[in-house]
């Protein structure tokens, strides 16, 4: 059922909410109740106690819930075992200046391809105390996790992205050779890849709010974002003096060893992180047990605290997946994409694609479930207007990748959010020169290919 131009309205009370009070929890809430009205009317009460049913039953939500909790265990048992400070001690070693710090990130996040919450997580909760030793704005940090996660594991052909599009253009009479084929016009993963390298090796110069935040650090500031730009803080942020007080010395191997596992089994499991991160925990579990570390006791102690952590981070996931519910029932996507359809000329087609993609992902932040509607969209355009389908995909997707970075409840930002510290608005706000930069690009080369094919 489409409800028309009424299904704007909510995305537009949270985007402008959001912006202009900078609290995200309560616009969240506000947008999935107007969303309850719209859709339900009177009874708009009911409705929305059983949209939270709905999403709470969700596989997509359910995915991201286990995720985020066992995540945050296994996070916590690493720095209880001390595992945690050893892993950083080693790279210490190599991160001792900002520059080799934020580089060390991005190759992590190349290491670690094979799922874009793995990268934003654990990436971000490994490396964050090195940063903040370097002095690195945390709103950097956020940027470079951000830039890579998706547009890492949309250009390597063996991850959850990959995987997940694959099956889809498949539906389509195309195969893993299309989906090749694409990546080389996958205009904005690869344009954010090389931004966020080139920012921190220095040869793009730092612009707005994180050219702001690195004169806040450097003149004696805090490495978080200050309290009137992050609101009220749904997520601890530990770490922000950037010494390891408190921790246990471990070994490198309580480390080594559960990543080891969880990468393993991940790979073996049709590339499903949640499997891969249960594997890791019963690993951490014997493991230390053998090695004298942690009692089991001790072990589902800190197992609780690090779920703790992490549970009011799930409780706000939940409302955005609830937004994001909300416009699948109202046709919020179908509604745009079918409406801007009818104006495309062929030559203008990779573009078109592109920006449209780019423009629904930002609103609804569900970007799979946008990619399952627009394939079965553009893909037959392409073929029937002459266009190679692997450029109409390789739009596609960028414009998803766009989403997944810019989208203010997309989940992305959230797990940013939950490993970092930085609040969604000021991970976008940092971030947008070079997002625009990456956009502007990714438009040129679409038009330049669009008009060439």
């Amino acid at each position: 059922m489409s409800f028309g131009i009424w299904s704007c309205v909510p995305i537009i009370v949270l985007i402008i909410g959001a912006l202009t009070t900078k609290r995200m929890v309560e616009t969240l809430i506000v947008s999935s109740l107007i969303g309850a009205v719209i859709i339900y009317h009177q009874h708009f009460f009911a409705g929305f106690v059983g949209l939270i049913y709905d999403v709470l039953s969700d596989n997509t939500y359910q995915f991201a819930l286990i995720l985020i909790m066992s995540v945050g265990a296994m996070m916590k048992l690493f720095e209880r075992s001390g595992a945690l400070y050893s892993f950083r001690k080693k790279l210490s070693k190599y991160a001792y200046t900002r520059k080799r710090s934020l580089l060390i990130t991005w190759l992590l996040s190349i290491i670690l391809f094979i799922d874009d919450y793995l990268i934003l997580l654990t990436v971000s909760m490994s490396m964050k105390k090195l940063t903040d030793q370097t002095r690195v704005p945390r709103e950097h940090l956020a940027y470079t996790l951000n830039a890579m996660s998706v547009s890492v594991c949309l250009m390597i052909p063996f991850t959850s992205w990959s995987v997940f599009a694959i099956n889809n253009m498949r539906k389509l009479g195309l195969d893993f050779g299309d989906y090749l084929r694409a990546i080389p016009y996958m205009f904005f993963s690869i344009a954010s890849v090389l931004i966020s390298l080139l920012l921190i090796l220095g040869v793009i110069p730092k612009f707005g709010q994180m050219k702001t935040a690195y004169e806040r650090v450097d003149g004696g500031g805090s490495v978080l974002p200050p309290e009137e730009e992050n609101g009220a803080s749904i997520v601890s942020a530990e770490g922000t003096d950037g010494n390891d007080e408190g921790e246990a010395d471990g070994s490198l191997i309580d480390f080594i060893i559960p990543m080891a596992v969880l990468l393993i089994v991940m790979m073996f499991c049709g590339r499903n992180i949640i499997y891969g991160i249960v594997a890791a925990l019963f690993c951490q579990l014997f493991l230390y047990k053998i090695r004298g570390i942690m009692t089991v006791g001790e072990y589902f102690a800190c197992f609780y605290d690090g779920m703790r952590e992490m549970s009011t981070i799930a409780f706000v996931v939940l409302f955005a997946y609830m937004v994001a519910h909300e416009n699948e029932l109202m046709g919020f996507a179908p509604y745009v994409v079918g409406n801007c359809v009818k104006i495309i000329t062929p030559r203008l087609l990779p573009l078109f694609i592109f920006i449209i993609m780019s423009l629904v992902a930002f609103t609804i932040g569900d970007v799979w479930a946008l990619v399952l509607i627009a394939m079965p969209i553009f893909i037959p355009m392409a073929q029937q207007t002459g266009l190679n389908p692997s450029i109409a995909a390789g739009a596609l997707f960028s414009g998803a990748n766009f989403g997944a970075t810019m989208c203010l409840q997309s989940d992305a930002l959230f797990m940013t959010y939950a490993g970092t510290g930085v609040p969604n608005i000021a991970q976008i706000k940092s971030a947008l020169p070079y997002v625009i930069m990456a956009l502007l690009i990714s438009c040129g080369g679409y038009l330049i290919v669009g008009l060439i094919c």
